[in-house]
């Protein structure tokens, strides 16, 4: 039977080391400047793609979270703020189409970058009229919390009898159910009162990473969203103990390369999805 030690500040030290080391850090840096148009300020998922709303949002946090500067903040916002139809009331990527996840993304980065939210209120409306689906309403919520839940302009009883319509199906996924909690908790709403059972189902499970429910690998973005729910239920100190951190430290180590970025998977090329997603599960293990 899996036994959960009590995780202290002293116990974290060695967990944070890699996050402390300064060449590390500094090839993160670099690596993710190596991403950033000239021309337009805005980042690229990847050296040879093009640059997009959703690159901009990793590259900017991403700087930001190792205490870096996001150069060429000019062209950078004059980028965002292009991606924006005013007419429609919407964000696309570059001859791309709206969805709600760009949308939302949208939000996530002028928020990050500090631009004026009432020139954008229209991707908000995009949300309210379309995120029908859990993977709408998940990354949706996201943008809610960026925007301010005090100032989100409308209800989120909908969005809420969707999660826990997801928390409940059969059979039952982990990874849904970390993704509800933190849906949850992040929007101020009421967590499920299962919320025990499930850490230790989270906990007992992990081997460092986790991974798609039909995927025997472990993969950042997954690993990512579990750490999410961690990170917002504070049960760290309960479930996710000082072994668990170790093994997630490890997996971490074990997708970056030489580069300074990361890989999705172990041995897998960089790219800034991985890294951001690396090194935001490495804030929160400090």
């Amino acid at each position: 039977m899996l036994r959960f030690l009590l995780v202290l500040p002293l116990v974290l030290v060695p967990v944070t080391a890699r996050a402390d080391d300064a060449a590390d850090k500094a090839a993160t840096v670099k690596y993710v400047l190596s991403l950033q148009d000239a021309e337009t300020g805005a980042f690229k998922v990847t050296a040879d793609g093009k640059p997009s709303l959703r690159a901009c949002n990793g590259g900017v946090k991403v700087l930001r979270a190792l205490g870096a500067e996001v150069p060429m903040l000019d062209k950078l916002k004059a980028f965002v703020t292009k991606c924006y139809d005013a007419k429609a009331g919407c964000f696309t990527e570059p001859d791309g189409k709206p969805d709600v996840a760009i949308n939302a993304v949208g939000i996530l980065v002028i928020a990050e970058l500090g631009l004026k939210k009432s020139d954008f209120a229209g991707a908000m409306t995009y949300l309210k009229e379309n995120a029908k689906t859990w993977e709408d309403v998940r990354i949706a919520a996201a943008a809610v919390e960026a925007w301010g839940l005090k100032e989100c302009p409308f209800p989120l009883d909908d969005w809420d009898k969707l999660a826990m319509k997801t928390h409940f199906a059969s059979p039952i996924n982990p990874i849904h159910q970390g993704e509800v909690l933190a849906f949850k908790l992040r929007l101020g709403l009421k967590p499920f009162d299962n919320t025990t059972k499930f850490m230790v189902v989270l906990s007992t499970k992990s081997k460092g990473g986790w991974g798609k429910p039909d995927s025997e690998t472990a993969d950042l973005e997954t690993t990512y969203r579990m750490m999410r729910a961690v990170y917002y239920s504070k049960l760290a100190d309960r479930n996710f103990n000082y072994e668990s951190g170790f093994k997630t430290a490890a997996f971490l180590k074990s997708c970056r390369n030489p580069d300074g970025g990361c890989g999705v998977t172990p041995d897998a090329p960089s790219t800034l999805s991985g890294t951001y997603y690396a090194v935001m599960i490495e804030k929160w293990l400090k």
